[in-house]
């Protein structure tokens, strides 16, 4: 039957390896490490593409910004220089002054007007950026006005056609804030209309300037403008593009959102998003104040943030062709490590499972696998062991069968004979002897064929019964026992077996034969609440102190024990294993006069 086993042992293991050889583990953990370092490698794709994009959308605003700063502050100086030039007619000059007076007074000579227009060409000439200036008038808006213009191909400003020129009202305000068509030429500007202020700061007329768009168009023939891109221009709420020297008004609406992705470099420069028409996406528009109410922007183009497509491509392919590499490199390596040990594992086991329990060295290797293989020779010697084992132990088990259909003959016979001196005893009249033979009988019957671990206490103080008639036999009126009971149901409770026994044995043979005669109380008492005291008291020679300190106490290793000792330690220790610590045997004795030895229990009715 052991072969049996060992042989069903080992083909299910021929079996889990079949099937896992069917089943190509090498080629799941391959699949597994492809699928992986493909992820892995998708993910580091994905990851490097969009660090990148980020990275290259940050920079390209960074140098957006940076290209429109410089540009921005070059248009500025040019602003200034044309705004200065309106101011030197507004107010505190000369200029200023002459206009003041010539517009105050009521009579006016041609003179005065000279002086104005001499004074005014002279500011105009002396301006480092009169060039981009188209005309400079002055007017008083009552009939009054005069006229610098740079050119003289425009027509001529009259009192006839001042009047299309828009911004010379008297509540005109200083401002740059769109691009007009000049009615007296055919040339495109910016119109910056600034108030002229007299005696006591208070406004006697209206200067008009009219600055060429070449302003701003010129310092931008040297930007490099990305493809698809585009600069556009704010003037106040007018919003324009940018394209060579054309300044093209943006007739859709334009509707900035904020963009908050990316932040600028400069506290003044703007993140927005805006769609034109005729554009499908929305673009990144970076925005820089070049002076109050003039604001130079660029739109990026979605392409330069992101990485060209062909590469990453290129880039993909290059790694999963480098995974199929490694993957057949793999392969190979998995092969030489793994499959072809395991294909010897199994025809290892294929042998063991013929019959062959010989060791096998050339299966263990320096490796997981060859502690499966070794792990294996073990089994197979351990199997070897186990049916030499289960041989011999079938040999004893017939021995011990044996011993014990002798055994039961044995006890037999035993009875058989007691109870034939018993019945010889009774037809001889002798009746002692037949008592003694009938307790003797059933002490023996209990000590072969009861099993019970705990009996009754009833049943116990019945086997003590029959003891003690055999001793009274013995040794006559000498000795009595008496026993006390407050209640009888206390006789359900449980107590191991042959308790009691030793313990009047003990108070017999040590306590009251050495004083010639005595007796013996047997008290069975409720203790507590739930627990049983059963105290042997004789009035016999007693013990002192230090005997019963050794009585109870286990002996050194090696020192010589008095046999009754051992008795009465046996049966404290069956007390402990049966019902725990709490619950045992003591001893109170007084040398002499008596010993009383308590037996505690607790109430137990069901093992």
């Amino acid at each position: 039957m052991v072969y049996e086993n060992a042989l069903y042992v080992f083909t299910f293991c021929r079996g889990v390896l079949n099937t896992v050889r069917k089943s190509t583990i090498k080629s799941r953990i391959i699949l597994l490490m492809a699928v992986f370092a493909l992820l892995i490698a998708s993910l580091l794709s994905f990851f490097s593409y969009e660090l990148i994009t980020y990275y290259q959308r940050k920079t390209t605003i960074q140098a957006t910004e940076f290209n429109l700063q410089l540009v921005s502050h070059i248009i500025e100086q040019d602003l200034i220089d044309l705004s200065s030039l309106a101011m030197t007619c507004s107010t505190n000059s000369s200029t200023n002054t002459l206009i003041t007076d010539y517009f105050s007074s009521p009579k006016a000579s041609s003179k005065e007007a000279v002086n104005v227009f001499n004074s005014m060409q002279q500011d105009f000439l002396n301006n480092r950026s009169n060039s981009y200036a188209r005309r400079l008038i002055v007017t008083d808006s009552n009939g009054k006005f005069l006229q610098v213009d740079k050119t003289g191909t425009s027509v001529p400003l009259t009192i006839h056609n001042i009047g299309q020129i828009t911004g010379l009202s008297n509540d005109a305000e200083e401002k740059w804030d769109r691009v007009i068509k000049d009615p007296l030429s055919n040339t495109n500007g910016i119109p910056f209309v600034f108030p002229i202020y007299g005696k006591g700061a208070s406004r006697v007329g209206t200067v008009y300037l009219l600055a060429n768009t070449t302003v701003i168009t010129d310092k931008l023939k040297g930007y490099s403008l990305p493809k698809n891109s585009r600069l556009l221009l704010t003037l106040g709420n007018h919003h324009y593009q940018l394209i060579g020297d054309q300044v093209i008004a943006i007739a859709e609406p334009y509707e900035p959102v904020a963009y908050t992705n990316d932040k600028p470099v400069g506290p003044q420069t703007e993140l927005s998003m805006v769609k034109l028409e005729d554009e499908k996406e929305s673009h990144i528009v970076v925005s820089y104040p070049v002076r109050s109410g003039v604001i130079l922007s660029q739109t990026l183009s979605n392409d330069l943030f992101a990485p060209k497509t062909n590469i990453w491509i290129l880039v993909m392919l290059g790694v999963c062709l480098l995974v199929i590499v490694l993957s057949a490199i793999i392969t190979l390596y998995l092969t030489r490590t793994i499959s072809l040990p395991v294909e010897k594992l199994k025809k290892r086991i294929d042998k063991i499972a013929q019959g062959n329990f010989l060791l096998d060295r050339n299966i263990e290797w320096n490796s997981e696998l060859g502690d499966v293989g070794r792990g294996i020779n073990r089994l197979s010697q351990d199997i070897v062991a186990l049916m030499d084992s289960r041989l011999a132990d079938e040999k004893q088990k017939q021995e011990l069968e044996y011993r014990m259909l002798q055994s039961q003959i044995n006890p037999h016979f035993l009875y058989n004979t007691l109870n034939s001196i018993k019945w010889m005893a009774t037809i001889q009249n002798a009746t002692g002897i037949a008592e003694m033979t009938t307790s003797l009988s059933r002490l023996l019957r209990s000590i072969a064929k009861d099993n019970r671990r705990l009996m009754p206490l009833k049943d116990e103080l019945s086997l003590l019964d029959d003891y003690f008639l055999i001793q009274k036999y013995r040794y006559g009126s000498t000795v009595s026992m008496v026993k006390e009971i407050d209640n009888e149901e206390l006789l359900t409770g449980l107590i191991p077996r042959f308790t009691l026994q030793p313990l009047v044995e003990n108070a017999i043979f040590h306590g009251i034969e050495p004083k010639g005669r005595g007796e013996i109380l047997i008290k069975v008492a409720k203790s507590g609440f739930a627990d049983i005291l059963v105290t042997i008291e004789d009035n016999g020679v007693g013990m002192k102190e230090e005997e019963i300190s050794t009585i109870l106490s286990n002996p050194g290793d090696g020192s010589k024990e008095m046999p009754e000792n051992i008795g009465l330690r046996s049966v404290n220790e069956r007390l402990r294993l049966a019902f725990g610590d709490n619950y045992g045997l003591s001893i109170e004795s007084e040398s002499g006069q008596y010993t009383r030895m308590k037996i505690l229990l607790p109430f137990l009715q069901k093992e």
